[in-house]
């Protein structure tokens, strides 16, 4: 029997202790466990050591027979002011990042959570979110679907293949079908995904994603893969396959802000005696990382690669067209 299975066999016991009136005696431990006499006795010295246990009076018999005092377990499962403002901060955190596929079920996880909880909990709950001076910055973002979602999590689960139409970036519309590995959230939300009998991981943007089933097909799942490795290859969510090595000049302008800024977790800092400051990092996504570029105007500077200088012109004259 594996250590794991005892000790959810042990706990399990301790519930059942805890809702039995009549208590239980070392046979009834003996048999629930499916233990020796001997190990049954440990069982219920080990519960007597974690749990406060008592004796229930047995006046038609001899044996002996214990039970969890009331409240002892709930006391333990209690949820404090600071687990459930932690909470309902990650519901409005997840709200915000499109992550909307379980939001749903928070609030009643939440208001069970209060429920168990010491009296007047909501009060202080308030009192500490306000405190800590907590508030959902409202970032645009894509609406999702949640049924995509929640068939993409029904994929994850099963390991499962998933099929749906998509349209690329032509405009052209074909058939996938796909191991799903991940979702990545942010201002778009992706599928981290390899075509059937693929080897290279690849990202579909969920809300191009259109009459998406889950199939009665499995799929291999390779163990190997490591979203957070995944992502190091990539800027933001978007991956090319060969990643390009970045060399950007931001002026003194904002030296304090991206002495402080993570644009990538590779990225390495330079700070020049000029104030100015070199940030390097390998990723892939020239798109998206011009994107980003944008909104630091002329205070940085692509040195290196060439393509991505490129990239950004292009970019650029395209919007001086369209004035």
């Amino acid at each position: 029997m594996a250590r794991g299975d005892d000790i959810i066999k042990i706990l399990k016991l301790a519930k059942n202790m805890r809702e039995s009136t009549t208590g239980y005696s070392i046979d009834d431990i003996q048999y629930e466990c499916g233990v020796s006499r001997r190990t049954a006795m440990r069982t219920k010295d080990l519960i007597s050591k974690v749990f406060e246990v008592e004796e229930v009076p047995n006046y038609n018999s001899k044996i002996k027979r214990w039970r969890l005092k009331r409240g002892t377990i709930d006391r333990i499962s209690a949820f404090t002011k600071d687990e459930i403002a932690t909470l309902e901060e990650c519901q409005e955190y997840m709200n915000n990042q499109n992550c909307t596929n379980r939001c749903d079920l928070l609030p009643d996880i939440i208001q069970k959570m209060k429920f168990t909880a010491a009296g007047g909990i909501q009060n202080d709950v308030d009192a500490l979110l306000e405190l800590q001076g907590y508030a959902v910055h409202q970032a645009p973002k894509i609406k999702l679907d949640k049924n995509i979602l929640e068939k993409i999590s029904e994929a994850l689960l099963a390991e499962k293949y998933l099929t749906f139409r998509y349209k690329n970036k032509k405009g052209e519309e074909k058939y996938r079908k796909v191991a799903p590995y991940a979702v990545i959230y942010s201002e778009y939300t992706y599928l981290v995904a390899k075509d059937e009998g693929g080897s290279v991981y690849k990202h579909f943007l969920l809300y191009k994603m259109q009459n998406v089933y889950v199939t009665n097909d499995y799929f291999e799942k390779d163990e190997t893969f490591n979203l957070q490795e995944h992502l190091s290859k990539a800027f933001g969510a978007f991956q090319d396959s060969k990643p390009m090595k970045i060399k950007l000049l931001f002026s003194k302008n904002v030296k304090d802000i991206i002495e402080n800024y993570s644009l990538h977790p590779n990225q390495k800092i330079i700070p020049n005696d000029d104030g100015t400051t070199i940030v390097t990092f390998e990723a892939g996504g020239a798109y998206e990382i011009c994107w980003f570029l944008f909104r630091w105007g002329k205070d940085v500077q692509i040195l290196e690669p060439q393509e991505l200088k490129d990239t950004y012109k292009k970019l650029l004259s395209e919007v001086l067209e369209q004035m």
